[in-house]
C-alpha cells in the first residue's frame, strides 16, 4: 500500500512539475504582455484567444507530457494499473477547472481532457512490467 500511495504522490509531483515546466517554455518563447491583470478572467480569455497558435498547441502538449510523465513514473513506483488513473483524472479535473475560471478555444477544452487521456495511456503502454489481469487502461 505505501508503494500505491508513494507512486500516486510522485506521479502527481512530476506531472505539475513537466507542466509547469513546459508552460514556463511557452511563456519564455511567447512572453506574457507585463500589463495582463491576472485576476481580469476577461483579460485572460482575451489573451488566450490571442495567443499564437503554436503556443497554444504547446501548452496542450504539456498537459500530454506531464501525464504521460506522471503515470508512468507512478506505474514504476506502484506496479498497480488503476494507480495511473489518479493521475490521469486530477489532471483532467484541473484541466476542466482551469477552463471554468476562464475561456479558451473549444478544441483547447477538448485537449484538456484529451491529452491527459493519451499521455496517462502512452505512459502505461510504455511501461515495462505486466500487469496480472491486465487491461485497465487499454
Amino acid at each position: 500500500m505505501i508503494r500505491k500511495i508513494l507512486g500516486i504522490a510522485a506521479g502527481i509531483a512530476v506531472a505539475f512539475i513537466v507542466i509547469l515546466l513546459v508552460e514556463n517554455f511557452d511563456e519564455w518563447l511567447y512572453p506574457v504582455p507585463v500589463d495582463l491583470d491576472a485576476s481580469d478572467a476577461a483579460a485572460l480569455t482575451a489573451y488566450v484567444f490571442t495567443m499564437p497558435l503554436p503556443a497554444k498547441l504547446l501548452v496542450v502538449f504539456g498537459w500530454f507530457l506531464g501525464s504521460f510523465g506522471g503515470a508512468w513514473l507512478c506505474l514504476r513506483i506502484s506496479d498497480t494499473p488503476w494507480t495511473a488513473w489518479i493521475i490521469i483524472v486530477l489532471l483532467i479535473g484541473g484541466g476542466v477547472l482551469n477552463m471554468r475560471m476562464f475561456g479558451h478555444p473549444l478544441w483547447m477544452q477538448a485537449g484538456a481532457v484529451v491529452a491527459p487521456l493519451l499521455g496517462g495511456w502512452f505512459g502505461w503502454r510504455l511501461h515495462p512490467k505486466p500487469y496480472p489481469g491486465e487491461p485497465l487502461l487499454g
